[in-house]
Parts: C-alpha cells; sequence; structure tokens
C-alpha cells in the first residue's frame, strides 16, 4: 500500500463514486496515467470495486475497502464532528455477506507467533503459578476496561479490591460494583469455556446482566435512541432492528474459524450495534476474551492501551467503518498479553 494509493483510497467514502478523471483532479503531482493504473490494482485486490464502461468507468469502495481502508486517526478526528465526513447512520450492509478475511497473511503469521511463545511459557510454569498469574490478569482487565469507560479507580485498589474485597474511600459505589461485575462476569466465562467458540446473542444477553449487575441498567435491548459522545454517529433505535443486526453479527462470527477475527468482531461489531442501554463495550470486550480463551489464545487486558487512543479507533470505526486502526491496536494488544501474562489455557 503506497502512498499513492492511501492517498486515492483516503478520498473515498462509502458512498462516493469517481472517474479517473475525477480521481485525476483531486491529486497533486500524479498523472492521470498513474491515476488509472493505481485504480486498477486497487481494484485488482479487492478495496474497489468498477462500475459502467468505457468513458464512463465509476469507482466505489467495495466492502473489503470500507473495512480495511487505511487512516490517519489523528489527521481525521483533528476536525469536530459536523466537520467530518463520516456517516451518521448505522450501516445496515456491514455485516451481511460476502464475508472477507479481516487479518491479513503477515498479520495472522505475527499473531501465531505470538501465540506460540504463549504456549510455550506455559508449558514451563509450575501450575501454581498460573492460578496466580490469572487472579493477576482478572485485577489488570477489570481495572482497565473499567477505566475505559471512565471508572476513576486506580490498579492498586482495584487489586485491594478483587484480593481482599476492600473497598477504596475515594471512590462511588457504582465504580466498585463495576469491578466486581466484571470480575464475577470473567469468572462465569471461565467455568465453561467450550461454550464460547461459537456464541450466540443469547450469550451476549447473559453476560450483559452480569456487566449490569446493581448498576440500574436495563437488562433488555434498546427501544429507544442513544448518543455517543464525540461523533454524530447515531446506533440502530428500534428493538427489532438491533435484534437483527446482532443475529447478522453473530452468524458472521460463527461462520469463521480463525478466532483473532472472531473476538476482532466482537468487540468492534457489538460496540457499533450498541444493543443496550449501557455497559455495551465493558461486554464485547468480555466476550472478545472467552473468545479468544476457547480457542486457546491469550486473552487482552487492554492494560498498557491508551484509553484515548482506544475511543479514537472506536471513533473511525462508527463513522467511516474501518477497522484498520483499532485493528492495529487489537494486534499491539494481543502480543503484549503473550509476553506478560502466564497463563494456561489447557
Amino acid at each position: 500500500m503506497n502512498d499513492t494509493n492511501k492517498n486515492i483510497l483516503s478520498l473515498f467514502h462509502k458512498e462516493t463514486h469517481f472517474s479517473s478523471s475525477e480521481v485525476h483532479s483531486k491529486l497533486k503531482d500524479v498523472s492521470l496515467v498513474t491515476v488509472k493504473r493505481r485504480l486498477s490494482e486497487l481494484t485488482d485486490i479487492g478495496l474497489l470495486e468498477q462500475t459502467g464502461a468505457g468513458r464512463s468507468i465509476k469507482y466505489t469502495l467495495s466492502k473489503s475497502g470500507i473495512l480495511l481502508k487505511p487512516f490517519d486517526v489523528k489527521a481525521y478526528l483533528l476536525k469536530d464532528p459536523d466537520s467530518r465526513e463520516g456517516s451518521d447512520t448505522f450501516n445496515y450492509d456491514l455485516f451481511d455477506k460476502p464475508y472477507i478475511a479481516l487479518f491479513s497473511e503477515d498479520e495472522i503469521s505475527q499473531l501465531d507467533a505470538a501465540t506460540t511463545n504463549f504456549h510455550n511459557n506455559a508449558k514451563h510454569t509450575d501450575p501454581g503459578v498460573h492460578s496466580k498469574e490469572l487472579l493477576r490478569f482478572i485485577i489488570e482487565f477489570s481495572w482497565k476496561t473499567s477505566q475505559i469507560e471512565g471508572n476513576t479507580y486506580d490498579l492498586l485498589s482495584t487489586e485491594r479490591l478483587l484480593r481482599f474485597g476492600e473497598k477504596s474511600k475515594k471512590n462511588t459505589e457504582f465504580e466498585t460494583q463495576m469491578i466486581l461485575n466484571q470480575k464475577e462476569a470473567l469468572e462465569s466465562i471461565l467455568k465453561n469455556l467450550s461454550s464460547w467458540k461459537k456464541p450466540t446473542v443469547s450469550q451476549l444477553e447473559q453476560l450483559h446482566t452480569k456487566v449490569g449487575k446493581d448498576l440500574d441498567i436495563t437488562r433488555n435491548l434498546r427501544k429507544g435512541l442513544i448518543g455517543i459522545t464525540g461523533t454524530n454517529y447515531r446506533p440502530l433505535d428500534n428493538e427489532f432492528q438491533i435484534r437483527e443486526a446482532l443475529d447478522k453479527l453473530f452468524k458472521w462470527i460463527q461462520s469463521t474459524d480463525n478466532f483473532y477475527e472472531k473476538s476482532l468482531l466482537c468487540v468492534l461489531g457489538i460496540s457499533y450495534i450498541q444493543p443496550f442501554v449501557d455497559g455495551n463495550k465493558r461486554t464485547s470486550r468480555l466476550i472478545g476474551n472467552a473468545i479468544l480463551l476457547s480457542g486457546g489464545l491469550a486473552p487482552l487486558s487492554y492494560r498498557s492501551v491508551d484509553d484515548k487512543d482506544y475511543k479514537e479507533a472506536m471513533l473511525v470505526f462508527y463513522e467511516q467503518n474501518s477497522i484498520v486502526p483499532f485493528k492495529k491496536l487489537f494486534i499491539e494488544q494481543y502480543k503484549f498479553a503473550t509476553t506478560n501474562y502466564n497463563i494456561s489455557t489447557d
């Protein structure tokens, strides 16, 4: 993906159609011949689709092009939400067939190499260490996934809460319960890992109930509109459409044998659909880890992720449906997990 191809792709959005001449007029110092060649390359690798014939040929983003379009997140988000060219409505076609591969062969190789290292470390470790490492992971995940959602518990206070039941006097009961719920939900997942290899919407709803325990969060699917801070994107506001979107998402998740892909789809898809009034992203990260663990892979604590980077990558997915920024974060966090947690998945 050279700079010219990236620049060409940056011109396209979900519903734009350009001829080669129109693309050429928007680029500087690139000949029309080069533009035509690059458009042909991007079509050949499946990121663009071609319609029409002869001088009437137009190009538009394919489904692969929408999902795998490179993004300069910082530059994109320099504009305020009202000035950005992102979509403010739900993309009904996003989870429909044809399904596409979300990771390149090189990315899969990187993830598999990290997984091999993870398993090798586990083989040479005493079982007692695995138990301690698992508790450490639960503590760090419960802390970070809550922090991403605005919880102000620090890591040491979270450790005291989850190890010894000692509540922080500086934090609210709501924040305390949020962290306790994450631990309880994760422990419930660990009791029956095999059931998460092909998760269902029913399992999602049951897990969300644990996430929202004693937090005054409505248990059932949303029946109205909600807004998301920092974006004009508005998720579906109809309970039946939300159910339909979840069914499509989970059919895709169940159809692939790639557990990295399953996990990534869960985290992004549930966050995009926002099926519940609250607790969507916390639930999505839990299911993402349930899938990874059920496939014998390392779970993500997100401990080293920058909260701002996480939220910005998610905003790009909401508005542009590009998974590229979040996928980069996902891969980085997976590699971090395989070198920092000595957990047995057997």
